[in-house]
């Protein structure tokens, strides 16, 4: 079974510490502040889990063992991650979860699944039983490389991809380095 504590150190690679960027809609709460973002927590999700707006302060006192309680609870348990049986695909699924949330995480899952193993799951953008099964049924280095580059593409279809698409273009690469699965070199670098 994939493991949250071995997921830890790639979500930090990923997202880093403080960034408030003007061009991230994430950090900004709801009464239109930018406060920024911190270990990956922007304001739109601290506001979410915490019910209110954060100021910038909230936003920069997040600490570490924090963001990954949030990501813990928020994105790995709720894409059912500890029940994936291999590493790679769980970071694979939890590390979109984290970057484009939950559901999205989850469709573009049941999609792959969907249309390279054919699996014929409801897209519905929640990993429940069916799904989970069906990750666990298939090859882990063919899903994890599916995943990848479905991924990839996804990014592609975003507004803001000419902004901020080499950064997500990262977060996937830096996956692939660390399973040493192999993904066309073309996909690496689109």
């Amino acid at each position: 079974m994939a493991s949250y504590q071995l997921f830890k150190d790639s979500i930090e690679q990923a997202e880093g510490g403080y960034q408030n960027f003007v061009e991230d809609k994430g950090n900004y709460n709801s009464l239109g502040d930018r406060v920024g973002t911190n270990y990956g927590v922007s304001a739109r999700f601290y506001e979410d889990v915490m019910g209110f707006p954060p100021s910038m302060e909230d936003i920069k006192n997040i600490t570490k063992t924090e963001a990954h309680i949030l990501f813990k609870n928020e994105f790995w348990d709720k894409v059912k991650a500890d029940e994936i049986l291999d590493q790679g695909v769980a970071e694979m699924i939890a590390d979109h979860a984290i970057n484009a949330g939950t559901g999205s995480a989850a469709k573009i899952t049941q999609q792959t699944l969907n249309n390279y193993f054919g699996k014929q799951l409801t897209i519905d953008g929640s990993i429940g039983s069916l799904t989970l099964q069906a990750i666990n049924a298939v090859d882990p280095n063919l899903l994890f490389d599916k995943l990848a580059s479905t991924r990839l593409e996804n990014y592609k279809t975003k507004s803001d991809y000419e902004k901020f698409g080499h950064a997500w273009r990262n977060r996937v690469n830096d996956l692939i380095l660390k399973f040493g699965v192999e993904v066309k070199k073309k996909r690496m670098c689109s």
